[in-house]
């Protein structure tokens, strides 16, 4: 900590003794966690502390194992979306997955957030029932998705349940996935 150049720890001696708000936890509590977690990491691999002394055994990296999400899943087209006046929205599709994209309204409080309860059909069955709370920090980026669809085609009814006049979800457009990339569309046409 003393090697931290000083421009780089203005203020925090002033405010290392003051609890986070809402918490029981200051800074110098952090700083105490964080150096325990660590040292206790350091000898479950075969470190040491002694005399202030800390040891870290150095390992050879391992390769984590390759994930890849959305195996033989490619962005095939993309369609402008938006509501009826019903407050739904319904598209047929060929292909193996898509990703309605939009979100619901801005609500900068955390404090009685509106929720909209939705509802997503494929096929006329019922896949999931939405809830679309309006929270910043509990919206959803996408509105809703489907994937890992057996390949062919499909019919797709995104329905709000609980419409407001004051409020709404706002769509920009649906993603079509299906298992291999079509000549003149390129992933990065999505990204828009």
């Amino acid at each position: 900590y003393d090697k931290i150049p000083a421009y780089w720890k203005m203020g925090l001696a002033e405010a290392e003794s003051i609890d986070f708000k809402y918490t029981s936890t200051s800074l110098s509590d952090v700083y105490e966690i964080g150096f325990k977690q660590a040292l206790a990491n350091i000898k479950r691999n075969g470190g040491s502390e002694k005399n202030d002394v800390i040891t870290i055994e150095t390992q050879a990296p391992v390769p984590v194992k390759f994930e890849q999400s959305f195996m033989g899943h490619f962005p095939v087209k993309k369609i402008p979306a938006s509501f009826s006046k019903t407050h739904e929205l319904t598209f047929d599709f060929e292909g193996t997955g898509f990703v309605i994209r939009g979100e619901s309204g801005k609500w900068d409080s955390q404090a009685d957030s509106p929720v909209f309860n939705s509802e997503l059909y494929v096929d006329g069955v019922l896949v999931e029932n939405i809830k679309l709370p309006m929270a910043y920090n509990a919206r959803r980026t996408d509105v809703a998705w489907k994937y890992e669809l057996k390949k062919g085609k499909h019919t797709v009814r995104y329905k709000i349940l609980n419409p407001s006049d004051a409020l709404e979800v706002d769509l920009r457009d649906v993603i079509i996935y299906s298992d291999k990339l079509v000549d003149g569309f390129e992933a990065h046409q999505v990204k828009k």
